[in-house]
């Protein structure tokens, strides 16, 4: 093994080690319904993960690694694009792709409000959960029932998120969204990793776009807290309900703002 694969060795050792710390408090606190052995166990399997040389492969690694332990029917991970709108990346299976495709095309579903709300998003039971809109005949018609997602963040900020879907309703409780945290910080991980690596192919353009898009949304926010005298929270949700009373993708607005442009004050 050369010095260099070496030195990547040890950091990735640190890295898991670091999280198999991390993961067991949390769950210990809901009775454990997910073993914390078995997730240190899990992610520890993960150690020859090589973003470097096969991201794709290595992403699919994480995503069903995550099935596996939550014992869920699908998994999947999905990345922005130039206009902030989510698009699939990668699945487990096709019933799941065929489901992150329909969160992409309706612009609705777990995946879309993890990304924008920066937080985990739960499906229930998508057959008594009108909210989802469409998107409920699109899980139910791939005989699905229930979704987890949960953003996949960089440097402070979202770029995608990491989704789970299960064949029978499920209330997620949160040691599952504790260990699907774990996981999507995984991915982010792998993905900071490409970026540094230059890695080439059709997921690293996805990555590479996803970060683009988030690198102008903080400008825009950071431009924001000076002109208005307000915080990074604040700044978010002036650029989306500017977004969301216009009916334009947030990137949109972000755009002006970045122009110099100044948003109205929306109303109450």
């Amino acid at each position: 093994m050369s010095y260099t694969a070496r030195v990547k060795a040890v950091r990735m050792q640190f890295f898991w080690a670091e999280l198999a710390a991390a993961a067991p408090d949390p769950l210990k606190e809901i009775g454990m319904p997910i073993d914390p052995a078995a997730l240190v166990r899990n992610i520890s399997s993960l150690t020859a993960l090589d973003a470097e040389h096969d991201l794709a492969r290595a992403i699919q690694q994480i995503v069903g690694a995550a099935k596996a332990l939550l014992g869920v029917d699908g998994a999947g991970l999905m990345l922005a694009d130039e206009r902030g709108e989510l698009r699939w990346a990668t699945a487990s299976d096709q019933q799941t792709q065929v489901i992150e495709e329909g969160q992409e095309r309706l612009g609705q579903g777990p995946c879309v409000n993890a990304f924008a709300e920066h937080a985990p998003m739960a499906m229930r039971d998508a057959a008594t959960e009108p909210h989802w809109g469409k998107l409920t005949d699109v899980v139910t018609g791939q005989e699905m029932r229930a979704g987890l997602s949960v953003p996949v963040q960089l440097e402070g900020g979202p770029i995608g998120s990491l989704d789970l879907y299960s064949a029978d309703p499920r209330d997620w409780d949160q040691a599952e969204i504790s260990a699907a945290q774990v996981y999507a910080a995984l991915a982010a991980t792998l993905l900071s990793q490409a970026v540094a690596a230059h890695v080439k192919g059709r997921l690293a353009e996805q990555l590479q776009v996803a970060l683009e898009h988030r690198s102008r949304i903080e400008r825009a926010k950071g431009m924001l807290m000076v002109r208005e005298g307000i915080d990074d929270a604040a700044a978010f949700e002036r650029l989306r309900s500017a977004a969301r009373s216009s009916r334009r993708p947030i990137i949109d607005v972000v755009n002006e703002v970045l122009s110099g442009q100044r948003l109205s004050r929306t109303r109450r």
